[in-house]
């Protein structure tokens, strides 16, 4: 991770320039005897040292997760995860919780239906706040894996909502402008939901802006995997049957089944995300 997570803040001083706030004291010399020709003895806070990010841990707490053998895997990764984020001191990490939610298709509460889906959404530890071992069993105490929803209920929906208005919000307080910024949100459940249609339309919304990363960890469980899973459709009233990861709405996503995997899992995945934006 320390490879893939560059330096993006340049706070390091390095020269040569003409202008600057403090001087390079090896060029004194050269500059006098150069009869006051080398004028390039300045230094500048232009070499990348420190790495601006903003990582959110978005974790499952709905019964699925219980019911699927998940709820401790999910605990761990968002441990692992945060620990290493913090050693690497890559910005600010933030968590938030999210489960039952209320529908968002009714135009008539459409308002009251938002305000439901938000506060399915619980922010455990804020952005900008310091990460420590010390406050790790007071965030976990606050997990359940009770919490239930419906068929009208959108959790995920819901949870993209706020997260976009919420690192939307980050982005334009950022110091320093948000130029530099780079912002990644890892959602850790265990991929069994039913509002792929709505899910894709605010996935398309998310993934036009600069700079942000929103990928999904499916917590799969060997004995009732989700890779065993199927969807089926009509077509002229016949059954059409496919795989359930074939309409999968997030565009990157992987999938954990052991925990010691997890470093290198979400290292390829971040790997991947860079080679495209770099690319594009």
């Amino acid at each position: 991770l320390r490879l893939i997570l560059e330096p993006t803040l340049a706070s390091r001083l390095t020269g040569d320039f003409r202008t600057g706030k403090r001087l390079n004291m090896r060029k004194i010399i050269p500059y006098i005897a150069s009869d006051f020709r080398k004028d390039k003895i300045w230094l500048r806070r232009s070499k990348p040292s420190q790495r601006k990010y903003q990582v959110v841990l978005a974790i499952d707490d709905s019964k699925s997760m219980t019911e699927n053998a998940c709820g401790h895997l999910a605990l761990e990764s968002m441990a692992l995860i945060a620990r290493a984020m913090a050693r690497l001191e890559v910005g600010e990490i933030g968590v938030v919780s999210f489960g039952a939610g209320g529908s968002t298709t009714s135009d008539e509460n459409s308002a009251a239906a938002n305000d439901a889906s938000n506060t399915a959404v619980r922010t455990l530890h804020p952005l900008g706040a310091p990460f420590t071992d010390q406050g790790g069993p007071a965030l976990v105490s606050q997990f359940t894996f009770a919490q239930d929803n419906t068929l009208a209920d959108q959790p995920v929906v819901g949870l993209l909502t706020h997260l976009d208005a919420s690192l939307e919000a980050a982005r334009d307080s950022s110091r320093g402008g948000s130029e530099t910024l780079q912002q990644l949100c890892l959602i850790i459940a265990d991929g069994r939901f039913h509002e792929k249609e709505a899910l894709r339309r605010q996935m398309r919304e998310m993934s036009q802006k600069r700079g942000l990363l929103v990928a999904f960890i499916v917590l799969d469980n060997p004995k009732s995997s989700v890779l065993d899973m199927q969807t089926v459709s009509f077509a002229n009233g016949k059954p059409e049957f496919a795989k359930y990861l074939d309409t999968f709405p997030f565009p990157f996503y992987t999938l954990v089944q052991d925990i010691a995997k997890l470093p290198a899992v979400i290292s390829d995945l971040l790997r991947q995300w860079f080679e495209i934006t770099a690319g594009g």
